[in-house]
């Protein structure tokens, strides 16, 4: 009996030590997506494939971190933050083959393209247009 309450207290602790995903982590990944972009942004106008392909790589990694939390059953943001992720990643990577291969206006409009993404969820999860 008392193995089981010392693991239930355990078990207990650790569960309490795990953090849900908190608007501090968030706030820090948009700001992290922010520096990528404007890296991207300067790769670009600088003619740096080097700052491109970095600003590529904190893009992703701080998109992959984000995560919003349900406000109901009937929340639609959840998925349509995974969907905007998504398609941030599918678009970085275009980013990074465009100026891969030296084609620095396709390179622009993809950038711009996640931009779009960007401006979109904001739009839809923060009310911007309201």
């Amino acid at each position: 009996m008392k193995k089981v309450f010392i693991a239930l207290l355990t078990l207990g602790a650790l569960a309490m030590s795990v953090e849900a995903y908190d608007q501090n982590e968030r706030r820090q990944d948009m700001q992290s997506m922010e520096a990528a972009m404007s890296q991207i942004q300067k790769g670009i106008l600088y003619n740096n494939k080097k700052m491109v392909l970095q600003g590529v790589k904190n893009l992703k990694a701080a998109s992959g971190n984000v995560e919003i939390a349900p406000k109901g059953a009937l929340d639609y943001t959840p998925a349509f933050a995974k969907s905007q992720t998504k398609s941030i990643m599918i678009y970085a990577d275009k980013v990074k083959a465009d100026i891969e291969s030296g084609k620095k206006h396709s390179a622009a409009k993809n950038y711009t393209k996640v931009l779009d993404q960007c401006i979109s969820c904001h739009n839809k999860i923060r009310k911007w247009n309201h």
